[in-house]
């Protein structure tokens, strides 16, 4: 069997497809002249696949739709069917039996691939470039009900997994194995055969508010002029609501580092695009800021990483660092005793 990486060695020698995104028909015209076999085409994704995990189910209208073009060496005339195989496949597995590691002793509630759709010829229409498309959807109800998943026990950052298996009226079978990287994550064929749906956690709650923070250490990048006081050191920060759920602007991304930490005074201190944007367990520093020295005018631009050490209570230990090498740990408090959401505690 002529198996597709065959036609693509052919097709990676010439120099043509270093410009194959923006000329298809030329592709076209080389899947012509080659002996080849079939690929399944990724020409969207939409994921809508969000978990409450204060509810502990899926939000309303959870789902996965993909969107793939059949392409064979007879402009799809020789496909014959598409198999569609689903799974579940739990990326935040405990050390459920204490033993201080994570192995087959384990608890898993991942769900081995089975089959669970058959596509005909019936199922496809003409596409914009005249070979076959189809929309397939699931939704999280149907991949539950599919593999059985207890869905209470499900988190957020799991997944359900999808692969195809392409069949040809000729008798021959392409699967993720048939296919090289330039064909399963290239830019022009995007034809990876299988599939991931990450699961996102839904926003429970708005985290817009004005917190106290207490740095309790805080170290300049190698090199810096600094003049940083003996910690604790103290100070307020504001988070503000965006139209984006979970993103949230930031009054300072650095916790007063600039203002505090250097013998250089400031003249300015600029943000552009700075955000805090909370993603399941975590919450990521976005943007960057801009600082200038007032004594030179000499001007830096930093981008800032937050990793969560702890949560107690109202408490969040956070440390934080800088693309200088600029570091430090801080603890933010939620005003009025306020807990943070349990999701946290599983950092």
């Amino acid at each position: 069997m002529k198996k597709i990486h065959i036609y693509l060695t052919t097709l990676l020698i010439g120099a043509t497809l270093s410009n194959c995104g923006s000329d298809d028909k030329t592709i076209d015209g080389i899947l012509e002249n080659v002996t080849s076999g079939a690929v399944l085409r990724t020409r969207n994704i939409t994921n809508n696949m969000s978990y409450n995990d204060v509810e502990k189910k899926f939000d309303t209208g959870s789902d996965y739709t993909l969107v793939i073009e059949e392409q064979d060496a007879e402009g799809g005339k020789l496909l014959e069917s598409v198999e569609i195989f689903a799974g579940f496949v739990e990326k935040t597995r405990k050390d459920t039996n204490n033993d201080g590691t994570i192995d087959d002793k384990d608890d898993d509630l991942s769900a081995s691939e089975a089959l669970i759709k058959t596509l005909t010829p019936a199922d496809f229409s003409t596409g914009s470039r005249d070979l076959p498309e189809t929309t397939i959807s699931f939704t999280a109800e149907e991949l539950i009900a599919f593999t059985k998943v207890d869905e209470s026990l499900i988190e957020g950052r799991d997944e359900f997994s999808l692969s195809f298996t392409i069949n040809l009226t000729d008798g021959r079978s392409f699967t993720a194995a048939d296919a090289n990287g330039n064909v399963s994550g290239g830019s022009y064929f995007s034809s990876p055969y299988q599939y991931r749906t990450p699961i996102k956690c839904t926003i429970t709650e708005s985290l817009a508010d004005t917190y106290a923070y207490t740095i309790t250490e805080l170290t300049s990048a190698p090199g810096g002029r600094s003049n940083c006081p003996s910690a604790p050191l103290t100070g307020e920060v504001t988070w503000s609501a965006t139209d984006t759920p979970g993103k949230l602007t930031t009054s300072d991304i650095s916790f007063g580092q600039f203002e505090k930490c250097y013998v250089d005074t400031f003249s300015k201190i600029t943000p552009t695009g700075v955000a805090i944007v909370w993603e399941c367990i975590d919450l990521t520093a976005d943007g960057s800021i801009k600082v200038t020295e007032e004594a030179t005018g000499k001007s830096d631009e930093f981008t800032y990483t937050y990793t969560i050490k702890e949560v107690d209570g109202s408490d969040m230990t956070i440390e934080f660092s800088n693309s200088a090498g600029d570091r430090g740990t801080v603890i933010i408090t939620r005003p009025d005793s306020k807990i943070w959401p349990t999701i946290f505690n599983r950092s």
